[in-house]
């Protein structure tokens, strides 16, 4: 019996290392066969395809999961207000979920573009160096994307050098970038680009350095204004995570529970104490963006 069931294992371990091994065979092969007909097809179609490629998100999607969790626990808390007898309190914990979770991610899309501009200060840099060398408009902004760090915006100006490689214009494909990105210092940078003709390589020159001036003071800004107004920060976010952490013992918290639970003017009181404190919040949170923007 016990050889018999040992033989059973071990057929099955022989059955699922062939088709492991089959696999990785089968996976390869087609990389292989994948890769051998991206090289074999020509370069205009190539452009093409990538003209054709979506951009990739402006904020990457690792920002989501923090969202739904917001919306997940605000979702469990007014479960179970609603199956201990706090309609109204559950009612007012899925509008505070929601609300959340469409603030957080107009929140990580404002940085996103934060972000964008960054990546803006590092293509110009790059580009004033490869136009020293490369002094032509798409060769120069070609070797100046290879240190790109933002995604969003090397995509954008990789489908911008497909398109010029498939019979566009400069004037289209520049344009074509400035309306996909849409940030003012890359509108600054198309706008000198535009004009690279009509100019000669010194001329050129100074004005990138002038752009790049502005954008990195504009960096240096930015990094001394979050460090000035990193306490201020700090303590925004502690109170965010106080009143938060009041809420869910509210509604947790079987003795604070049964007494907000126990009449509608109850009930409404907890709803007005938690409306209070998340005003608050938004409006010290407004006013620190509004602080950054004035800055930068």
């Amino acid at each position: 019996m016990f050889e018999s069931v040992l033989r059973v294992l071990f057929d099955g371990a022989s059955a699922l290392g062939a088709g492991l091994i089959v696999y990785v065979v089968l996976s390869t092969m087609a990389g292989f066969a994948q890769w051998i007909y991206q090289r074999r097809r020509p370069r205009w179609l190539r452009q093409l395809e990538g003209q054709r490629k979506p951009l990739p998100p402006l904020y990457q999607k690792r920002g989501d999961v923090g969202r739904l969790l917001i919306l997940s626990a605000a979702g469990g808390l007014a479960l179970k207000a609603a199956l201990t007898g706090g309609v109204l309190v559950s009612i007012f914990l899925g509008a505070v979920g929601a609300a959340l979770y469409f603030y957080t991610g107009t929140r990580a899309t404002s940085l996103s573009h934060e972000q964008v501009t960054d990546g803006v200060g590092e293509l110009v840099a790059a580009y004033y160096s490869a136009y020293l060398v490369i002094p032509t408009v798409f060769g120069a902004l070609a070797e100046a994307i290879k240190t790109l760090t933002n995604p969003f915006l090397q995509s954008a100006v990789q489908r911008a050098l497909d398109a010029f490689g498939t019979g566009k214009t400069s004037e289209q494909v520049l344009e074509q970038l400035d309306r996909e990105v849409q940030n003012p210092y890359l509108s600054q940078f198309a706008f000198i680009l535009r004009h690279t003709s009509e100019s000669n390589q010194k001329e050129i020159l100074n004005t990138l350095r002038e752009l790049t001036s502005r954008l990195d003071q504009r960096k240096r800004l930015k990094d001394r204004s979050r460090v000035a107004l990193a306490l201020v920060s700090g303590t925004v976010r502690f109170l965010q995570a106080a009143n938060g952490a009041v809420m869910v013992l509210a509604v947790l918290a079987p003795f604070w529970w049964d007494y907000y639970a126990s009449s509608v003017s109850r009930q409404a009181l907890l709803m007005i104490g938690g409306t209070m404190a998340l005003l608050g919040s938004w409006y010290f949170e407004n006013q620190l963006a509004q602080l950054r923007e004035r800055v930068l």
